[in-house]
């Protein structure tokens, strides 16, 4: 596992916010005993305070505030230590490979579809549940990784060996077979989950990264190139958006590289220390497949040159 300090930041954030409000709830809550007395709620311990206001009732959809907050409790140790572990182990690649902005964003997607995918059940008649928990975005992190790294291995219950693209449908047929068991686990909430996961990573794959994309090809791409970092990843349109096109000079070829190629020895306009840093800080924000080409071979050169100056 990578140990917890290079764990992305986005990562040890939610890692962090989730022991905090576990420690209160359990511990201050439950262990300690500390008890509330607020006019109109009634008499109780912090923990059931917490679970009170927090977890998300799928019969009180209009609650607004429980689509997020029920994301960041438990109150059973097992439940929060698989729960963090899972978030640890798989979330720790999965944001790297996104970057941060990804990542949080299809998190909280994840969770909140599942949220409302339990609503969607109860008007069903399905279940009617209290949720709690980071499970629901959590498959959502799950179908990332499966999308990612299909052919990796896991210890399926600890001791099955089973790929991820494999162990990944194991678990939907669990949800689904004990989904109208009763026993306490939110498999509505895991299966909203794998189904947000899919759509964003369809999005992240076709639409948000993908050269060839729709964002990227359709006659908005010189509005969307004005407001983006990478604009030479936009298809030129002669439209009324695109200011580059309308002085009528040339296009660029698609398949030009935005930013020219470093070679060793070469006089750029910055030192090799600052463009590192530049490069992995894009990396962390937004993942290691926004890279250009030029900025993956600069890496690739600079981390042989590093291993020559070690004398790896």
């Amino acid at each position: 596992m990578t140990p917890f300090r290079f764990l992305p930041k986005v990562i040890r954030v939610l890692l962090i916010s989730n022991a905090v409000v576990f420690a209160i709830a359990a511990i201050v809550g439950g262990m300690l005993g500390l008890h509330l007395n607020l006019p109109g709620v009634g008499y109780g311990s912090l923990q059931e305070y917490i679970l009170y206001f927090g977890a998300f009732l799928p019969t009180a959809p209009f609650e607004a505030w429980r689509y997020v907050t029920y994301m960041f409790i438990h109150v059973d140790f097992m439940h929060f230590f698989f729960n963090m572990l899972m978030l640890w182990m798989f979330g720790a690649e999965v944001g790297e490979w996104m970057g941060t902005k990804h990542f949080a964003f299809m998190y909280f997607f994840c969770g909140i579809f599942a949220a409302i995918f339990s609503v969607a059940m109860s008007i069903l008649g399905l279940t009617h549940n209290p949720i709690i928990g980071a499970s629901g975005a959590l498959m959502g992190v799950f179908v990332a990784y499966y999308k990612f790294f299909p052919e990796r291995r896991i210890l399926m219950f600890f001791f099955i060996p089973m790929k991820i693209k494999h162990a990944m449908w194991v678990m939907v047929a669990f949800d689904i077979m004990f989904a109208n068991t009763g026993d306490a686990i939110a498999h509505f909430a895991h299966l909203g989950g794998v189904v947000a996961g899919f759509i964003y990573m369809a999005l992240y794959q076709n639409v948000f990264t993908k050269s060839s994309s729709i964002l990227y090809n359709s006659p908005l791409s010189g509005f969307f190139r004005l407001f983006s970092k990478h604009p030479g990843r936009y298809k030129k349109w002669n439209n009324p958006f695109d200011t580059e096109n309308r002085d009528g000079q040339g296009e660029r070829a698609d398949s030009q590289v935005e930013e020219p190629e470093v070679l060793e020895g070469e006089v750029f306009y910055m030192d090799e220390q600052k463009r590192m840093d530049e490069i992995l800080k894009k990396v962390n924000a937004e993942g290691i497949q926004s890279l250009t080409e030029s900025e993956r071979q600069f890496l690739l050169k600079a981390s042989e040159r590093l291993r020559r100056r070690r004398g790896y």
